[in-house]
Formats: structure tokens, C-alpha cells, sequence
């Protein structure tokens, strides 16, 4: 993934006319238009487009918001919760031309004069995807796909392959369907229900853009862990006595290291231990809590003269 803030020379703190003042130096510098003469057009390209991405992003607040806390999976995705861009942003169909154009407001990169700090006539708020690119014709529907992964995909990070039916239209509306596999990158952290976006990988139509492929994932239930948020809760069984009279619990962590829990409180039937930073992975690079519970397992039998113990304990507390 790329660093938008590195891409500018930016620091995170950057204001809004650093960010511009950055996107003008850079642009003048990597625009193939205004380097005729140099010997690797097709680098030059590449970068125009990464600075132009960059400053798409960090230049509209909305986005540039996602983006420090999810990166660019967050833009292209839309981000979550109260921090949000619906939609997402298109990032690959930024047209580095069009950026240009909007910024400068000339067509011939030859004309813009003038010293670099004269940026305040510079048109660089851009508060929706549609500012950064050309006008295109219509997009055909996403083709929508579920990808199953285990709580190990989400915790570790994983590749997995995915395959979808893409219908291709002609202008005669005749029909023909292609199955398509891909690799696609399960994200550390990803939340159950996130859904990975391959743009103009769907179906076809004949005078529109192709569509895009929505690929959910899906999380499975696993056979020790039930996840919450960032959390894991794992349950361990335990006896009567130990509830009452305490006890050291062995716990495997998700990532295989086994961990002595001793619980000397009275265990109830709602009581946890929470153990910090031994849970889920976080996209920010931490980790949730391991939440151990306790199944405390009850005598099937008791004789008269048990009970009678049990009775003249408990009542003289």
C-alpha cells in the first residue's frame, strides 16, 4: 500500500496548504508534459499518478480522515463507524490529467507561472471522487461474491482465491459468461462483513464501464474462540471446587503460546478474566483482550452427609 504522506513529503500534521504546495512542486516535477526530454516516460507516469492519488486523498478532509486510520484499504473501501466515505474512492481512475488541470486551471502545463507559494487561487478541495476524474459513462452492477476465512486468516493476514461468473454484454445484448479466479489479500484485523473491492474486474456491457467485483468476507465459527470487536473469549472448564476455592487455568493464545491463568476469585456464573493485548489483531497494528470464561463444571451426585458439609460451610459465611 502506498504512504500518501511520503508520496508529498508530507508530515502527518500537514496543513492544507502544505498539502497543496507539495502537490504543485511534485506535479511540475513528474508531469511527463513538462519533462519532455526524459529518458523514462513511463516512470514519470507512474509517479504523476501516485502524487496525484496523494493529493486526492490528502487534499479532501473526508478522506484524508479514513485514511489515517484505516489507509488506503479504508478509502477504497469507504472506512466505517462515524468515520466514513461512502462509496469509497476510486483510486485507480484517478486521471492524473484531469487533477492537474483542476489545480492549475490551464491545459498546457507550460503555462503555469508564477512563484511556488502563490498557491491560494489553486482549486485544491476536492469533496467528491467524481472532482478527480473525467466524466465517464455509466458503471454495469458488482458482481457480489462471499469469501469464507477462518478467525487464523483475520488474526495472521492471509492470500486466498476467489472465483466469480462475470456476464459480458454486447451492443446486440447477446450474452456470453466468463468464470474468473483471483488472488485477493485478507486484511490483519478485518472485521466480519468487510468487503474487498476489484474494480472494472465484473461483468460487461457494451457502452458502460465494466463493473466491479464486492467480495465479503465471511468469518467461520472457530473451535475455541468466539470473537467480539477485537476481543477473542475463550471458555475453559473448571470444577465446583476450583470456582470456590481458586485455581491456575492453562489458556492457549490464538498465536500457540500456552499461558497459566490463575483465578483466585469466587467464579460466577457471569465472572471473565481479561487478559490485555492477547486477543484479536487490530488494523492499527495492536491487539484486542483474550477474555477467558469458565464453564465450572457441577457434581452429579451428592451424598447426605456432603450435602450437610456443604450447607454448614456455606451458612457460616
Amino acid at each position: 500500500m502506498a504512504d500518501f504522506y511520503a508520496i508529498l513529503g508530507l508530515s502527518h500534521t500537514a496543513e492544507a496548504d502544505d498539502i497543496a504546495k507539495a502537490y504543485r512542486r511534485a506535479a511540475l516535477t513528474y508531469n511527463p508534459e513538462c519533462n519532455l526530454e526524459h529518458p523514462d516516460r513511463a516512470e514519470l507516469e507512474r509517479r504523476f499518478k501516485l502524487i496525484s492519488q496523494a493529493y486526492v486523498v490528502l487534499a479532501n478532509p473526508k478522506a484524508r480522515a479514513v485514511y489515517d486510520v484505516y489507509g488506503e484499504f479504508g478509502v477504497l473501501n469507504g472506512g466505517t463507524g462515524k468515520v466514513g466515505l461512502p462509496g469509497g474512492l476510486q483510486l485507480d481512475e484517478v486521471d492524473p490529467g484531469a487533477v492537474f488541470r483542476r489545480f492549475f486551471g490551464v491545459d498546457n502545463p507550460f503555462q503555469v507561472l508564477g512563484d511556488i507559494s502563490g498557491i491560494k487561487n489553486n482549486q485544491h478541495q476536492f469533496f467528491s471522487a467524481s472532482a478527480a476524474t473525467d466524466k465517464s459513462p455509466p458503471q454495469v452492477g458488482p458482481v457480489q461474491v462471499v469469501l469464507p476465512v477462518s478467525l487464523e486468516d483475520v488474526f495472521l493476514g492471509a492470500t486466498r482465491s476467489v472465483t466469480w461468473t462475470r456476464v459480458h454484454t454486447t451492443a446486440r445484448d447477446e450474452t456470453t459468461t466468463e468464470t474468473v479466479a483471483s488472488e485477493v489479500t485478507v486484511p490483519k484485523g478485518a472485521a466480519d462483513g468487510t468487503t474487498l473491492v476489484l474494480r472494472g474486474k465484473g461483468s460487461t456491457k457494451h457502452g458502460m464501464r465494466a463493473g466491479d467485483v464486492f467480495i465479503r468476507l465471511e468469518s467461520q465459527n472457530h473451535a475455541k474462540y468466539a470473537r467480539k470487536g477485537d476481543n477473542l473469549h475463550i471458555v475453559v472448564p473448571i470444577s465446583l471446587v476450583d470456582a470456590l476455592a481458586g485455581v491456575s487455568v492453562a489458556v492457549v493464545t490464538i498465536d500457540g503460546r500456552e499461558l497459566q491463568v490463575l483465578i483466585d476469585e469466587i467464579v460466577h456464573p457471569k465472572y471473565q478474566k481479561r487478559l490485555i493485548g492477547e486477543g484479536m489483531a487490530k488494523q492499527d497494528g495492536g491487539r484486542g483482550d483474550l477474555v477467558v470464561e469458565c464453564d465450572i463444571q457441577f457434581p452429579k451426585y451428592l451424598s447426605s452427609e456432603q450435602k450437610t458439609e456443604v450447607k454448614r460451610i456455606l451458612s457460616s459465611q
